[in-house]
């Protein structure tokens, strides 16, 4: 049975997180089980488990920061003593307690908003301290500071700046086109294209040129701004400077982010 294994499990045995979610599957299996019986065979009275408590013998050990259980076999006499305590939780309890994984933050991930300038490990790093989308980590950067989230997520400074300054590009949101104005009537072709743009200062207009003439400014609000540009602007290239000199390089279609100075 053990050779069927693949080796990494074989030598160093299953994740922390995936044996617990092993051992509480099984018993979701118990609890399913019980409830049948209780309600097709009528009974007026049966058993639940309230508690378990299980003492694992196992051989403990540490990858890429993952946590590894190793069972112990008959004569290893150098294992440690894992003490596991279970007990039930409602289902108010777990909504109180747990993650909240609806899609409330419609900022993007920081793998779709930071591309190849970030690893699969720097990621899991930052997800560690609860960051996992940009506006995420924009907020912690300006409570705490980038030297606070590197200390927390032992990413090194250098590689969380370059992180910072392409989270903080300008980045094309969504695209409108052939859009009537309030009054009937097409405003600027009836072209909008909405910018996230995370350093953008509410107390000076952003300023967008393409193809040779300025692209006109709908609105700006928090941490975004709209453009109305003109069908032959649509695509081109543009420069856009947020009114601190460092002028910055996007294509006004949609997905496409800034190049250039962002902070």
């Amino acid at each position: 049975m053990s050779s069927r294994m693949p080796p990494l499990i074989q030598d160093n045995g299953l994740p922390f997180d995936v044996l617990l979610q092993a051992l509480t599957e099984q018993l979701d299996k118990a609890q399913a089980a019980m409830t049948i019986k209780a309600r097709v065979g009528k009974l007026p009275l049966t058993f639940a488990i309230k508690d378990i408590s299980l003492d694992l013998r196992a051989f403990i050990s540490v990858m890429d920061d993952d946590i590894y259980v190793r069972p112990a076999a008959p004569g290893d006499t150098d294992a440690s003593t894992l003490k596991l305590g279970f007990t039930t939780i409602t289902k108010p309890m777990i909504e109180e307690n747990a993650a909240d994984f609806v899609a409330r933050d419609s900022s993007p991930s920081l793998k779709d908003a930071l591309g190849d300038s970030i690893s699969e490990g720097e990621q899991r790093q930052l997800e560690r301290i609860g960051v996992r989308t940009v506006n995420q980590l924009q907020d912690l950067r300006k409570n705490a500071g980038a030297d606070v989230i590197a200390r927390l997520s032992r990413m090194p400074v250098n590689r969380l700046q370059q992180a910072l300054l392409r989270a903080s590009a300008p980045r094309v949101t969504r695209v409108e086109t052939n859009i009537a104005a309030n009054n009937g009537s097409a405003s600027n072709d009836g072209n909008r294209v909405h910018v996230r743009a995370p350093m953008v200062n509410p107390g000076r207009l952003p300023r967008v040129r393409a193809a040779g003439f300025d692209v006109p400014l709908l609105s700006v609000g928090d941490e975004e701004f709209v453009l109305a540009p003109h069908a032959t602007q649509m695509g081109m290239l543009a420069e856009i400077d947020l009114g601190d000199g460092k002028p910055m390089s996007m294509h006004l279609s949609d997905g496409a982010i800034a190049t250039g100075a962002t902070a």
